[in-house]
């Protein structure tokens, strides 16, 4: 650390630069009303601080005196969750890609030991981004406060010199990241010491790792871009420096189209960027036993496998720890089994059946009135209505809790609306508060659901009740207040298929008219999207017919469409994998991408009608096709015709991408990774090409302003590379390459063609 670092850190944490003066190493200033006086002193090449007398390291008085990380440590402690029973899962790790070129997933017995030995590395000159990826209620936001807590612990004992700081986003549309990171610290943490920019330059020295948890929302491909564009400018604020952990069920570099990574990489600029991954792996038998152990419930061995001989070894009642949580809490001690039944619990409908277990057990034992006869206070489907009503509130209000006084509210409103005496509803109230499925919030006097899953499925309840009673404005006002997501899809999804309170050729009439007046940017128009296909999966569709819809991203994965028709409408990039579509007909429509993985897919007298199709990826090879010879062949292979439009082969102009551009694009395809690359990469995932790649080809892109190579600082010989050319750019020339190489270098000088199209 020079001076000149050092003085720009200590202006961070004062209110104005005027605050600090500086003459010949001698800094007075004054730091939340706090004067200080320092002499700034080099100790053969390293920055030492003189204050009262006594000398230290800058970077520990910065850490001690002037950040006060120490009452950080204190604060993480306090206010974060504790964990007494947690279970350390198994996972594995894709390091960075100058780490391990051959992109290898390694396993790994410890994910909290991995990501904490992960995040403590510190890659010079270089930002080091970590995923952390499960699916929802498999662990990311336990394993983050816990290693939060324990790294807090190893700080006090001086045995680390980092803190990771959890910042929840809660699903919530986007705020901006000085506004979350600071309402986090104070609002949560009780920390009122840092401005943001006080806190991107502990992040830069390597003495905080923010930890970003519920991205799920934020780093999808149809994004406005508000978020990824947000990401990028982080990156840029911390110059090539730090570590930062961002949770998701998917590491944004999981997409492969260049088009979609150009929203977060055209926005780092030129800072040294990489990425790295730990995903999280489902509980197996072992650490379902242990968890029952540590609930003190001593047959979990009996649990298991009871419920493993009904439903399997891989049912999401034993390998989810959300669901195991709620699963003990059924069962307990007392071998209640009978209640989870393979016939209640099959593998379609598992969730919903568990929470009506859940609810079941609540109404029948626990909700019992007390001021006459026994008897519940409740039916079961009053215990539905309640819930949801909470989680529509939580909804509208963008929040995952709601104050006790609310809680309160909203149970008296229930009450009287159903003509409850006053001794049920004060009942309802106090039981309310202490529901299986609801628990105290981190804020004070606040509850919320146990798992966000739980949440979003009594939202689902909510939209449901209100679409199958014909509310339809109100359906349409939840629509509107923001993009739907998991479980409230879901529920959605499966009540409708049921069809018992309304037919789906109603349901689909109903977003036909609701939809009809909304643009294309409106939440309700793709979250209209988001449902009708869920719903019609698995159902015969004959004579429903799809306009002018706006469908989301992997809208065609896992659905079976049957007699279905939509025209008009707006694909956003989709992966066809465990797709089913027979029957059906897509006339006029656009498809951004297609991402072809060939497994478990059956498309048969399926057409495509002239339809628009930008792109389409093939998984296996790599390669992504713009032009309609190749994208017509592959469409073909995997089953779909184009009808009476067809074209001949023979009327077609025939395109096949020559070699050159086909390595290009797995070269530059690497850069999703990384945005600077050493050489062994190229020649790792080239293989035989490699040599005639950085012979012949890397000259020309490094020659046209694409790569540029830059000093090598490490041990040993190799090159090193960096990526200058936009990806939006990139793919704007690949589209209009026609396949040829030296038509795609064309295409990245044509500045004009490029901001045209764009």
């Amino acid at each position: 650390m020079n001076p000149q670092d050092f003085k720009r850190i200590l202006i961070s944490f004062a209110d104005s630069a005027d605050d600090i003066l500086e003459n010949k190493g001698k800094i007075t200033g004054i730091i939340r009303n706090e004067a200080i006086e320092i002499q700034l002193i080099d100790k053969e090449g390293e920055l030492f601080i003189r204050e009262d007398e006594e000398e230290i390291k800058a970077r520990t008085w910065i850490a001690k005196r002037l950040a006060q990380l120490e009452q950080l440590a204190d604060r993480i402690r306090e206010f974060l969750p504790a964990t007494k029973d947690f279970i350390n899962p198994t996972g594995s790790l894709l390091d960075d890609i100058d780490i391990d070129p051959t992109e290898t997933e390694r396993p790994t017995d410890n994910v909290t030991e991995c990501l904490r030995e992960k995040l403590g590395q510190r890659i010079p000159g270089t930002t080091g981004v970590v995923y952390l990826t499960c699916d929802a209620g498999e662990g990311k936001t336990t394993i983050i406060n816990h290693l939060a807590v324990h790294q807090a612990e190893l700080f006090k004992k001086k045995r680390t010199d980092w803190l990771l700081v959890p910042i929840p986003l809660g699903g919530r549309p986007f705020l901006r990241f000085d506004d979350i990171v600071i309402a986090s610290l104070v609002n949560r943490l009780r920390f009122r010491l840092f401005y943001y920019e006080s806190f991107i330059e502990m992040v830069k020295l390597g003495l905080i790792v923010p930890a970003f948890d519920g991205f799920e929302e934020m780093f999808m491909v149809s994004s406005s871009g508000e978020a990824l564009s947000a990401t990028g400018q982080l990156m840029t604020k911390l110059n090539s420096s730090g570590n930062v952990l961002i949770a998701a069920r998917k590491a944004y570099f999981d997409y492969k189209g260049f088009g979609a990574q150009a929203k977060l990489f055209d926005t780092i600029s030129m800072d040294s960027v990489s990425f790295a991954k730990i995903g999280i792996n489902r509980w197996n038998k072992t650490q379902f036993e242990a968890y029952a152990l540590s609930r003190e419930i001593y047959n979990g061995e009996e649990v298991y496998e009871l419920i493993e001989s009904q439903l399997g070894s891989d049912h999401p009642l034993l390998t989810r720890p959300v669901l195991v949580n709620q699963l003990l809490s059924v069962v307990g001690n007392d071998n209640n089994l009978d209640k989870i039944s393979s016939s209640q619990l099959n593998s379609i409908d598992y969730f919903p059946n568990f929470v009506d277990t859940i609810i079941t057990r609540e109404a029948d034992t626990k909700w019992i009135d007390t001021s006459g006869e026994n008897k519940p206070l409740l039916t079961v489907s009053q215990h539905y209505e309640l819930l949801a009503a909470l989680a529509e509130e939580m909804w509208l209000n963008n929040t995952d809790s709601l104050s006790l006084s609310i809680v309160d509210l909203l149970a008296d409103l229930y009450s009287e609306s159903n003509g409850f005496s006053v001794q049920i509803s004060r009942q309802i109230k106090e039981r309310l508060k202490q529901h299986a499925l609801l628990i105290k919030a981190e804020v004070a006097n606040q509850l919320k659901f146990d798992h966000e899953e739980f949440k979003e499925f009594f939202l689902g309840v909510s939209f449901f009740n209100a679409l199958a009673a014909n509310r339809i404005q109100e359906f349409k006002n939840l629509l509107r207040k923001g993009l739907i997501f998991g479980q409230t899809i879901d529920v959605l999804a499966n009540y409708g298929r049921k069809e018992e309170k309304i037919k789906i050729q109603d349901i689909a009439k109903i977003f036909k008219i609701i939809q009809l007046t909304e643009n294309t940017a409106s939440y309700v128009k793709e979250n209209c999207g988001s449902l009708i296909l869920k719903i019609l999966s698995g159902k015969n569709s004959v004579g429903i017919i799809l306009e002018n819809y706006s469908f989301p991203v992997d809208s065609l994965k896992g659905v079976t469409l049957n007699n279905l028709v939509i025209r008009n409408s707006h694909f956003q990039p989709t992966a066809i994998f465990s797709t089913n579509i027979q029957n059906s007909l897509f006339e006029f429509c656009t498809f951004d991408s297609l991402e072809i993985i060939k497994n478990h897919n059956v498309i048969d007298h399926s057409i495509l009608h002239d339809c628009e199709i930008v792109a389409v990826q093939n998984s296996i090879t790599e390669l992504e096709f713009y032009d309609p010879y190749n994208i017509n062949r592959e469409l073909l292979a995997l089953g779909f015709n184009f009808g009476k439009v067809e074209v001949e082969e023979d009327n077609q102009v025939r395109v096949e991408v020559d070699q050159d551009l086909a390595l290009v694009q797995k070269a530059l395809r690497r850069f999703i990774r990384g945005s600077h690359l050493n050489d062994n990469v190229f020649r790792i995932k080239l293989g035989q090409n490699a040599e005639y790649f950085i012979d012949h080809l890397l000259p020309i892109l490094i020659n046209d302003n694409i790569i540029k190579e830059i000093e090598y600082q490490g041990a040993g010989s190799k090159r090193r590379f960096k990526l200058i050319a936009p990806f939006d750019k990139i793919n704007f020339a690949l589209k209009n390459s026609n396949g040829e190489f030296q038509k795609f270098l064309e295409k990245m000088k044509d500045n004009r063609g490029f901001i045209e199209q764009s």
